[in-house]
Order: structure tokens, then C-alpha cells, then sequence
């Protein structure tokens, strides 16, 4: 093969797996109607819906994704799910893995599980867009604490960390009513 294409097929594997985690929970976000990071005793959950505490967890690191989905459950009262990320033919074996896991456990029917990209046809993940004001939106995210603030809350524009943003980032502050 020649050096150009090797090079080139190199830069191009290396692209599609350059997506960041976060950039696949915003996509899955928005497709799913959920709230993002949302905080809970020892942890954030990557994705809160109506009825589920989903972790999202690139395929090789599947082990860690079966104990944050039932902790983040038992913090939301909320049903555990995984959506395990397999990024290449070569991932698959990953989400068998954590098939074998569950049926051992029993837990099989206790936490669903969805595959990327196979679950959610259409759904791509991109990366952030900039904003040259830090962030858009009508809220106001603290962003040491993860706390989304209302327009007529005192810590509107007033933390020493933080940009707008949208409805769907951060959890609500507790001081916003």
C-alpha cells in the first residue's frame, strides 16, 4: 500500500475515534429527550430520561458501566441503563462481554442496554460548537458546580465560573424557583 494512503487511512481511523465521550451523550441527548450529567452522591449520570439512568461508556471499559448504572439508579429512582459505545468491528466482543456478565448476575432483565450506533440509526456525535460569548441560552451555568441558574436568581452571570446555556445542562440550582 502505498505511504499516502497508509497515512492517510491512519488519519482517518484516528478521526472517527477521536470523539469525545461528551460528544456522544449530547447527541444521544438530544435524541433521547434527557438531561445531561446530572449530579448525584458520588457521581454524575451521563443521561436522565423518564424512565432511565443511563451510563454511556466507550465498548473496552464495559466493566465499569454495570456498577455507575445501578448506583446512578439507586440515586434517581429512575430504571439503569447502558449505552456501550462500539466505535469499531473490533468492539463487538466488548458488548458480548457485558451480555455474559449480566446473564451470570441475574441482572439481564434489570439493565437495559443499547448499542452505539447500532440502537440509534441517525444519531451522529459532533463536537461542541464554540460560542464566542462562552455559551448560549437563557440559563446560566455555574460550571465548578454543574448548577443551571434562572434569569432572576442572583447567581445569574455572577459566579466566578461559568457561561449561558440551555435548559438541558447542568441540574437546576436550587436557589432558582
Amino acid at each position: 500500500m502505498p505511504l499516502p494512503l497508509c497515512f492517510f487511512l491512519l488519519l482517518l481511523c484516528t478521526c472517527v475515534r477521536a470523539q469525545t465521550e461528551a460528544a456522544y451523550i449530547r447527541a444521544l441527548a438530544d435524541h433521547l429527550d434527557a438531561r445531561t450529567e446530572v449530579a448525584v452522591t458520588s457521581g454524575r449520570v451521563d443521561l436522565v430520561t423518564a424512565v432511565h439512568a443511563i451510563e454511556v461508556e466507550r465498548a473496552p471499559k464495559w466493566k465499569n458501566s454495570i456498577g455507575q448504572a445501578l448506583w446512578y439508579s439507586l440515586q434517581t429512582n429512575k430504571r439503569p441503563g447502558i449505552v456501550l459505545l462500539i466505535e469499531r468491528p473490533a468492539d463487538r466482543k466488548y458488548a458480548i462481554q457485558l451480555g455474559a456478565a449480566l446473564l451470570h448476575g441475574g441482572l439481564e432483565h434489570d439493565i437495559d442496554v443499547w448499542l452505539w450506533p447500532d440502537d440509534f440509526p441517525g444519531v451522529t456525535p459532533t463536537a461542541a460548537t464554540p460560542q464566542p460569548d462562552g455559551g448560549s441560552g437563557p440559563f446560566w451555568l455555574n460550571t465548578s458546580s454543574n448548577k443551571r441558574h434562572t434569569a432572576d436568581c442572583q447567581h445569574f452571570q455572577n459566579t466566578a465560573r461559568g457561561r449561558r446555556c440551555a435548559a438541558t445542562e447542568g441540574t437546576p440550582a436550587g436557589c432558582c424557583h
